[in-house]
């Protein structure tokens, strides 16, 4: 059984695209387009389920035409329609062992080197140049913090934590 804790959100599908059984799908991480993706998960009436991916093709910076296999017509499709799509936080490695994507730290307690436990990432903001981890903390503040792979001091996917090297002051502002 896939639990929530185990993916991310990467987009949500939408309307059949032709009679062939594929579906457009709006995203907001690119990740199923790594060479190794061999499935992603939908919730389906409230359940997670895997669907893997037969083929897919990029029609915009934020679209993609997808098909899964088994679905080849229209009317297997369409229970699909609308589906949040999820990725498995397992599955996001590099070749290098490191993440190809920042969102899978979603849910990971966090803690600083210098000043302990923070708080548990809520929110991966990927908008902009500069990544933002938003973390809500014991005391029910709310943390904007950066993230940057030289700012990563340990990172441990299994037990899903992050320490971080932030630096002097940044937790005073």
């Amino acid at each position: 059984m896939i639990r929530p804790d185990d993916v991310f959100y990467i987009g949500r599908l939408g309307s059949t695209h032709g009679l062939k059984g594929e579906l457009t799908f709006r995203f907001t991480d690119d990740i199923f387009t790594a060479d190794d993706c061999k499935y992603v998960v939908c919730d389906i009436d409230g359940l997670l389920v895997p669907f893997f991916l037969e083929d897919w093709r990029i029609r915009s910076s934020e679209t993609a035409i997808v098909k899964f296999e088994g679905y080849d017509d229209v009317n297997t499709v369409q229970i699909l329609q609308n589906a949040d799509v999820y990725y498995p936080k397992a599955a996001v490695r590099s070749e290098r062992g490191g993440l190809t994507s920042w969102k899978v730290l979603t849910g990971f307690a966090v803690s600083d080197v210098e000043a302990g436990s923070l708080g548990i990432v809520t929110e991966v903001d990927d908008s902009s140049a500069n990544t933002l981890l938003v973390v809500d903390t014991p005391s029910g503040k709310e943390l904007v913090l950066p993230v940057h792979p030289d700012l990563v001091a340990d990172l441990d996917i299994n037990a899903r934590t992050l320490m971080l090297r932030l630096p002097d002051g940044l937790l005073d502002l």
